[in-house]
């Protein structure tokens, strides 16, 4: 078959979720023919190269905006989102103005015009002379790939998978984008299939847009398994709690943490942990530390390269993961790599979360909420204590992960779904 594959990471960016595309295309280039269509190494640059990288043939043309490029240049604004959607640190509600809806009206129809051009070219430049394209798939965000999936399935009268590794709307007072809404709506029905990376997104799918959840696939971020990391750990008697990645001001808080290491604190001084946190916005888990007492545990690193994180995160003793309700990070797959107990911490009162329900599946360490706060400070305190005596005394810690559900996250296997579909379409 012949697949089309629009997606605006490609090699560039070593992020879980970013190499996605990268590592799906080169499993399927195997068995099918590849074209990716993807932006510059350098996004600003409007030069356009063509070239066949490991079997597959790869275009790099800029995909910006004209109002995306000014917004970037002049306003620092991020590529694809209104300017003024509220204040991630704080989670306000955006100041919805006149100026505000002007920026969002031009921003769109800016796309729409972008996407038909974008199309055009990709069609008359990319793809080669008398190869028909059986299916287009294009994987947002940004925003603006889904339109250039619409565009592309018109013009080539193929089949169209579109792919979200997030969504352009949450159940968040930060994210106004109701235009976003309105041209998902026009666009998503005319898909053949659309493809998640979790669960949540499926259900936000099928309350907001009212598509057929039929149509809609998992297809999750994942890993490859031969990457595993060469492990180490710090010959002391301190259990090292690691947490790396940015953080947003009151979406995902460390309370439970502190609040179990407070109690062993005043328990037995003797038990020793310090947590080794870099990332952006680190000043969450200070406050909260200095909240509970503990701040002489944290030690803060500051904004690390990836690879200086990495080699952070394979000196630990434990992963600390915090996530929201209705979001499933990206980070849980890059943690799995090195082979350590995970910390996983839920902020929220909703009845479900999909990374405690994913950590316990994979039997990755130890899941906690916020909404089961008495029970699960008391469950969080009883398995540091065991982890750090373990520690102390020279032995392995409790870590006993599900290899064959591990598996399933590999990106050979999630390849082979990506073909099910592809051949149900086709079919």
């Amino acid at each position: 078959m012949n697949i089309l594959i629009v997606t605006p990471f490609y090699k560039q960016d070593k992020n879980i979720a970013s190499v996605r595309w990268t590592n799906l295309s080169a499993r399927l280039s195997k068995k099918h023919n590849i074209i990716v269509v993807t932006q510059p190494f350098d996004d600003m640059d409007m030069n356009v190269s063509i070239s066949k990288e490991d079997n597959i043939l790869v275009a790099r043309v800029n995909q910006k905006t004209g109002y995306e490029k000014l917004a970037v240049k002049h306003f620092n604004g991020a590529t694809g989102n209104d300017w003024q959607t509220g204040d991630m640190n704080t989670n306000s509600a955006p100041n919805d103005t006149f100026i505000r809806r002007l920026k969002n009206k031009v921003m769109f129809a800016s796309m729409k015009r972008k996407s038909k051009q974008y199309a055009s070219y990709i069609v008359k430049n990319v793809i080669p002379k008398n190869t028909k394209i059986d299916v287009v798939i294009s994987s947002a965000c940004p925003f603006i790939e889904m339109l250039f999936g619409y565009e592309l399935k018109k013009k080539l009268k193929c089949k169209w998978i579109s792919d979200f590794r997030d969504l352009p709307f949450m159940e968040d007072n930060s994210d106004v984008t109701h235009r976003e809404r309105n041209i998902m709506e026009k666009c998503l029905f005319h898909s053949d299939a659309v493809t998640v990376v979790a669960l949540i997104m499926k259900k936000l799918m099928c309350k907001f847009i009212e598509i057929d959840e039929n149509k809609i696939h998992l297809i999750t971020n994942g890993f490859s398994t031969k990457e595993s990391r060469e492990t180490s750990k710090k010959d002391d008697n301190i259990l090292h709690i690691t947490h790396t990645g940015s953080l947003y001001g009151g979406r995902r808080r460390a309370d439970l943490l502190f609040s179990a290491l407070k109690k062993i604190k005043e328990k037995n001084s003797d038990y020793k942990f310090v947590l080794d946190c870099a990332g952006g916005n680190n000043s969450t888990i200070i406050d909260t530390a200095k909240k509970y007492g503990c701040i002489d545990m944290v030690k803060d690193y500051g904004f690390l390269s990836r690879e200086d994180a990495l080699s952070l995160q394979t000196s630990s003793d434990c992963l600390l993961l915090m996530a929201e309700p209705y979001a499933l990070p990206a980070k849980l797959y890059e943690y799995i790599l090195n082979k350590k107990p995970i910390i996983c911490i839920t902020v929220g009162d909703e009845d479900y979360s999909e990374s405690t329900d994913l950590m316990n599946k994979l039997n990755l360490g130890i899941a906690v909420e916020e909404r089961n706060w008495n029970n699960d400070v008391d469950r969080l305190t009883d398995y540091l204590i065991s982890q750090n005596e373990l520690k102390t005394n020279g032995k392995k810690l409790i870590y006993n992960p599900n290899k064959e559900e591990i598996a399933k996250y590999d990106h050979d296997y999630l390849a082979q779904k990506v073909e099910d579909i592809v051949y149900s379409l086709i079919n």
